[in-house]
């Protein structure tokens, strides 16, 4: 018990909280859309995919 109090707290020590970014909800993170026959940059994200 004594090993895995000690690993949540190493655990905790580490880096800085980095947040995983959003995906685009109009594109679904790819960046393109399909507009008839073309293929164009999303316009809510610019392409990026990352909201």
């Amino acid at each position: 018990m004594v090993a895995r109090r000690q690993e949540t707290f190493m655990t905790s020590e580490k880096g800085p909280n980095i947040k995983k970014k959003q995906k685009c909800k109009n594109c679904e993170g790819k960046g393109l859309l399909k507009k008839g026959d073309k293929v164009v940059k999303c316009q809510r994200c610019k392409g990026t995919g990352v909201r």
